[in-house]
């Protein structure tokens, strides 16, 4: 069986992690894999170290942009007719209308091909004008009439699809993201301070991922800037998948920014709370990596964080974009430490239990057999 993955660019992010564990995870001897990407980044190289095929398609842009839109659907129907996959998987909302179409076309010359669609948090619940959010919405449906399933990752957007009749029911299907908790191996705490801080610091409030909007970074700012004069011994990280937009801007010293750490997970016991202040989130393996390292969690009500974090049991919620409730919430964690540890012992468990990366590859493979 021929199955090509799509996803929109080839840096290291949520998405192409979720696309190398479940095509790293299949048979080889069963299976043809190809993973199709825009630009030649991080993910490409992950790829063909593990002995995959890399398609590049050059046109691939997370901003609409006409004429490379319709050069990548030319692109993307090029692949089509050379590999002949039996399954198409798509991520990112981008990648959904451009292969969604031509995968359709393909199908009209009487080519069978099964298309499946992975949602790692619906577009439409990022904060932007409703004229915008309205738009995205009819974008989406249009996009899931192609596929032959929508997988969602967070119950969050499962009962938004249906809230909003993005696809039928009998379409839509729930599989969250797994991780393999047996192979995250995190440094301990002194040298993983040692190595990213270069000694010692006394008290961290972190975070880890991209510096975008989404992320809500500048909420994190607002938030603990005012603690720094109450509690003299906390230091805040930022850990940063790619170059810091915004470093310039930031100068205060107990403020440190760390960019392109490879494997950050592994540095995570260098935390003494963990912060996800996120605008809007699909189910983020930052989290439940920070849930295994056993970090006291504060992150934002949105998305997949509903499913990881249950207030005052494994960790606490708080209002998206609220910078005054993150900044009482943390002032008591740091007050009281040793109970805001007890609920990072808490979402270890969850976390072990409830998001296995076998039970994601099982019952999505089950998705490619049918």
């Amino acid at each position: 069986m021929k199955i090509v993955y799509f996803i929109t660019k080839s840096h290291w992010g949520g998405a192409a992690k979720y696309v190398l564990d479940l095509a790293s995870g299949l048979d080889k001897n069963k299976y043809d894999i190809f993973i199709a990407s825009g630009g030649q980044g991080a993910l490409k190289e992950k790829v063909e170290s593990l002995g995959l095929k890399y398609i590049e398609v050059s046109h691939f842009e997370r901003k609409i942009n006409v004429i490379s839109d319709i050069l990548s659907f030319f692109e993307v129907l090029a692949i089509l007719w050379k590999v002949r996959p039996d399954t198409i998987h798509v991520n990112s909302t981008k990648a959904a209308v451009v292969c969604g179409a031509a995968g359709f076309l393909y199908k009209l010359s009487w080519q069978k091909l099964q298309m499946m669609f992975t949602a790692h948090g619906w577009a439409f619940h990022e904060s932007r004008p409703k004229f915008h959010l309205s738009l995205i919405r009819f974008a989406s449906k249009i996009s899931a009439m192609f596929y032959d399933k929508v997988i969602c990752i967070t119950t969050f957007d499962y009962n938004s699809a249906l809230r909003y009749k993005i696809a039928p029911q009998r379409k839509l299907v729930l599989i969250p993201n797994g991780i393999a908790a047996e192979e995250i191996k995190f440094l301990k705490r002194g040298e993983a301070q040692q190595k990213i801080f270069g000694g010692k610091k006394e008290f961290v409030i972190g975070t880890v991922g991209e510096w975008v909007r989404n992320k809500g970074w500048d909420i994190l700012l607002k938030a603990v800037l005012p603690l720094f004069n109450k509690h003299s011994h906390i230091t805040l990280a930022l850990i940063a998948g790619g170059e810091s937009p915004h470093r310039e801007e930031i100068s205060h010293e107990k403020i440190i920014i760390v960019e392109n750490l490879p494997e950050a997970y592994r540095y995570l016991k260098a935390f003494d709370i963990f912060v996800f202040p996120s605008r809007k989130e699909g189910l983020a393996y930052a989290l439940l990596e920070a849930a295994l390292a056993e970090l006291p969690i504060i992150a934002s009500a949105v998305g997949g964080n509903f499913d990881i974090i249950e207030s005052d049991k494994t960790g606490v919620l708080v209002q998206p974009e609220n910078h005054k409730m993150l900044q009482l919430t943390l002032d008591k964690f740091i007050e009281n430490h040793k109970r805001a540890k007890k609920l990072g012992k808490n979402a270890r468990e969850k976390v072990k239990n409830n998001f296995s990366i076998s039970h994601m590859r099982e019952k999505t493979y089950k998705l490619y057999e049918s």
